[in-house]
């Protein structure tokens, strides 16, 4: 049986073919083993210290520097390539000995034509992690224009005396490919803290020295943390050799930076502004209509002499605002345009075309800088024009507290000329026909009148502009009134609800002065404009009244830091105090400022229950960095009660019963009064004199007293006062922070009986003459605290004492009262203050004849319970036996009751 192929014709070619793919298979496995074998052969010859040296002279010939490597490797397949491991470019020695360009890893692909010829040729360089130095010395020249190659037909022919110059490299480089790579600069043998780093694109060669960059790096500085410095990214083509990098163009786009980065890599330092910037930028320089098709900006250009770049800059700035501050929508921005021509190497710059724009805003000039000795600078403001909504949006992105709904509404323009190093106004002049300012919760605008000011004769000058308070009851007679110029409103005009401010300052005396002049029938609704606009003059107080101003702040030297000369009067005037339950009236009080000095004068006012005048003044600064008071103060008032001081001082709403014994109850402690802040602060020292003080019944008069209040401490180390035909001599210690603690000690020196205050009808009866010394202690807050924990001691000697209503010592002889009355030539006693009570410890009285001695204690509430005792003139008290009695005082002093007892036998040692 016989098999039948489809395919029968064809099966007689099948061993043909298969001895072809057996004869090619072979071949190529031998050329394959070949090509293994040669790269294994080229890989190992690269290792050898000749072919090493041969392929560090070729790098050598391709860079124009010295160059060092660590390893070579060659590959064949997929095409020829050299890699080197730790790469090393040497400097040239014009520009320093260190190194110019360092690699982790060069790749280098080898170009058929220079292998054909018999010599190695880079195509294109592959630098991974590169580092590269540039180099600008002192005549302005980079170390990086001899290394590209030289553009065609760019030699000059210059005549050379002496040694002719060392020729310039030959580079035969297609195209470098950088990646994560950095560059540092020098400005000669000094190396700057800017660098770039993860730079990475391409440098390649587009036509015989002609360059094109793709390049992208982020900006860094040493020593500063950055979170947001952007990204640069360059491109455009330039020329080699010492053509210096020209003809050339070239574009930078920098976006996405942060402002504060900005600053930190500008300046090293973060000067707590935020916001983001971008940039723009092109420059051209030696261009022609040839390479015109070639410009990135698709532009014609024009030739430009050597050295000249034309350049055009666009940034832009927004989100302006401070560090600590929200970002809000209506944050500041601009955007600054300049256009012109500049010489670098010159040290030259003319910038045509100067604009500013802002939102509502703009500004348009131009600028010039020269290199030449001494450096020049002139920046002209040809045409202004500014909102004041954009100088307010400004104001709200740095100020805190800034209330919403303020609305500014204004126009200034005016033209400005700045000349030299450091800039210094040569002329200006600006004008503004006036504007609002629209407040919250305010009855009217504020008015702001015509501004006309300028700079002549190195003086700057601006013309009084009146600001006004007008209500809604204002008419259009004193709106126009109020924006006014200065020229032409009348000489003799009065401020009413008004103030005048103006400018002077002298750049050549640095002298200067803003003046204020005006009045407001309320300064209440001052204070509340500089609070809406985030500037509180008023912490912890409020004034309400009638103010009129005369002020000048003066400076000489240093400009804008100055000091107040002036004063500001109030009249019918209300001050509120923190600390103060009631308000301080003043009829007439001003303050006057003489170099910066504050003293305040007080005409007449009102507060404490007592009439005031006087004077409190600001120390000088040496005597407050001495650590001296801060305030002096010399004061009169015409009557202080105690009962009146309570109530302006002491808490509003005293804690009854109930609320005291909750917190021991719940576990807790109730919370000690909180020090006025305003208080704490006061530091000041001087004389107090007040005609009358009445503490309950206690009557002072002509009151004189010397002390400090400072940290919330009071101290009258000297004071003195009339009291019942006497004087009373005091020192008065007093501390109010965490809890009120006050310490007495006073001496009193012919203080007469009869004028004791009449508490109780038993003190009409005495008469006679005191003198003696206390010391009392006592904390708190309230009357009733401070008797309960009022503590202290005495003495007291007596001349001349006199008692009517009783004879005391017929009573004890006889062992029952008797009317008439009891004298004494002297006596001397001690007593102690505690428990809300007086304890008397042996009061002595002599007669002549005999003594008497009082013992026994007196209650604050006026219940007594004493004991009175007599004997011979010579004898002691304590040895009376049963022939004497004792008479006891007890129940209230005024209606006591009497009674005689016998003594009890003491013995000498009792």
């Amino acid at each position: 049986m016989s098999h039948h192929f489809p395919f029968a014709n064809q099966s007689a070619k099948l061993p043909v073919i298969v001895i072809r793919l057996r004869k090619w298979r072979n071949l190529a496995l031998i050329i394959v083993a070949l090509v293994i074998a040669c790269q294994a052969g080229v890989s190992a010859l690269s290792r050898t210290r000749r072919v090493h040296r041969y392929l560090v002279a070729q790098l050598e010939r391709s860079f124009g520097r010295p160059v060092e490597v660590t390893q070579f490797d060659v590959r064949i397949l997929p095409s020829p390539r050299l890699d080197a491991n730790g790469v090393s470019v040497g400097e040239d020695p014009a520009f320093g000995n260190e190194y110019f360009l360092r690699a982790e890893r060069l790749s280098a692909s080898f170009r058929w034509t220079g292998l054909l010829r018999g010599h190695f040729e880079f195509g294109t360089l592959s630098l991974s992690r590169p580092s590269l130095i540039l180099v600008r010395n002192t005549q302005g020249r980079w170390n990086l224009e001899r290394w590209l190659p030289p553009a065609k037909g760019s030699s000059t022919v210059t005549r050379v005396y002496g040694p002719p110059p060392a020729p310039a490299p030959v580079n035969r480089l297609q195209k470098i490919e950088i990646d994560d790579g950095r560059v540092n600069f020098k400005n000669d043998a000094d190396k700057t803290p800017l660098a770039f780093t993860s730079v990475s694109g391409s440098v390649e060669q587009i036509s015989p020295g002609r360059w094109q960059l793709r390049l992208e790096a982020q900006p860094w500085r040493s020593g500063v943390a950055l979170q947001s410095a952007g990204t640069v990214q360059v491109s455009g083509d330039l020329a080699g050799t010492s053509a210096r990098l020209q003809p050339a163009e070239f574009t930078v786009h920098w976006d996405q930076v942060s402002l504060a980065d900005l600053f930190r890599l500008m300046r090293g330092e973060d000067y707590g502004v935020r916001g983001v910037f971008a940039l723009d930028a092109t420059a051209r320089s030696g261009t022609s209509s040839s390479n015109a098709s070639n410009s990135p900006s698709g532009v014609s250009t024009t030739v430009t002499p050597d050295g000249e770049w034309i350049f055009s800059i666009q940034a832009r700035v927004g989100r302006i605002h401070r560090w600590d501050l929200p970002e809000r929508p209506d944050n500041p921005r601009v955007n600054l345009t300049c256009k012109g021509r500049g010489n670098p190497a010159a040290g030259n710059l003319n910038a045509e075309e100067v604009s500013l724009e802002a939102p509502r805003s703009n500004l348009r000039g131009t600028a010039s800088i020269s290199g030449s000795a001494p450096p020049g600078m002139e920046l002209r403001v040809d045409s202004a024009g500014i909102q004041a909504a954009d100088l307010l949006a400004w104001y709200r992105a740095f100020h805190a507290d800034v209330a919403e709904g303020v609305e500014a509404e204004q126009y200034f323009t005016g033209a400005l000329k700045l000349r030299d190093w450091p800039p210094e106004l040569e002329g200006a002049a600006f004008s503004s026909r006036g504007g609002e300012i629209k407040l919250p919760q305010q009855a009217g605008p504020i008015r702001i009148g015509a501004v006309e000011g300028g700079v002549e004769q190195s003086k700057l000058v601006i013309e009084p502009v009146r600001i006004s308070f007008l209500g809604k009851s204002s008419g259009p007679a004193a709106s126009a009134k109020a924006t006014a110029p200065a020229s032409k409103r009348s000489a003799g005009a009065e401020i009413q609800n008004a103030a005048d401010i103006a400018f002077t300052h002298d750049f050549e005396t640095h002298a200067g002065a803003v003046s204020i002049t005006g009045r407001v029938e309320n300064v209440e609704n001052l204070l509340k404009a500089t609070a809406t606009f985030g500037r509180q003059i008023n912490h912890g107080w409020e004034l309400t009244g009638a103010a009129s101003a005369a002020l000048r702040w003066e400076w000489k030297d240093r400009p804008l830091q100055g000091l107040w000369n002036g004063r500001v009067d109030v009249t019918k005037a209300q001050l509120a105090a923190a600390g103060l339950n009631h308000p301080l009236k003043f009829e007439e009080a001003g303050i006057e400022w003489k170099g910066g000095k504050r003293t305040a004068q007080i005409g007449k006012a009102a507060g404490f229950g007592a009439n005031w005048s006087g004077e409190i003044s600001e120390a000088s600064a040496a005597d407050a960095d001495a650590g001296k008071a801060r305030w002096k103060f010399q004061l009169h008032a015409d009557h202080l009660n105690a009962a009146d001081l309570d109530r302006w001082i002491g808490p509003r709403e005293r804690p009854n019963w109930l609320q005291r014994l909750l917190p021991s109850l719940l576990g807790g402690t109730s919370e000690t009064p909180a020090a006025s802040e305003l208080l704490r602060r006061l530091n000041a020292e001087g004389e107090l004199r007040v005609d009358e003080v009445t503490v309950e019944s206690l009557q002072l008069e002509k009151v004189r007293a010397i002390g400090a209040v400072h940290d919330l401490k009071l101290e009258v180390s000297d004071a003195t006062a009339q009291w019942a035909g006497g004087r009373v001599h005091a020192k008065v210690r007093a501390a109010f922070s965490p809890l009120p603690k006050y310490d007495v000690t006073a001496e009193m020196d012919g203080v007469t009986l009869a004028q004791l205050p009449p508490a109780v009808r038993v003190a009409q009866r005495f008469g006679g003459v005191a003198a003696g010394t206390v010391h009392l202690t006592t904390e708190g807050v309230g009357r009733e605290e401070l008797l309960r924990k009022l503590t202290g001691k005495g003495d007291v000697h007596l001349k001349n004492v006199e008692f009517r209503g009783w004879d005391v010592s017929a009573s004890v002889a006889d062992g029952e009262p008797r009317l008439g009355s009891s004298r004494w030539v002297a006596g001397e006693g001690v007593f102690t203050l505690r428990d809300r009570s007086i304890a008397v410890h042996g009061l002595r009285l002599d007669s002549g004849r005999e003594e008497t001695v009082v013992n026994g204690t007196v209650s604050f509430s006026r219940d007594a319970d004493l004991t009175v005792e007599t004997a011979n003139a010579g004898k002691r008290v304590a040895m009376i036996t049963g022939a004497q009695h004792v008479l006891k005082i007890t129940g209230p002093l005024d209606g006591p009751r009497m009674s005689v007892a016998s003594p009890s036998v003491r013995q000498p040692a009792d």
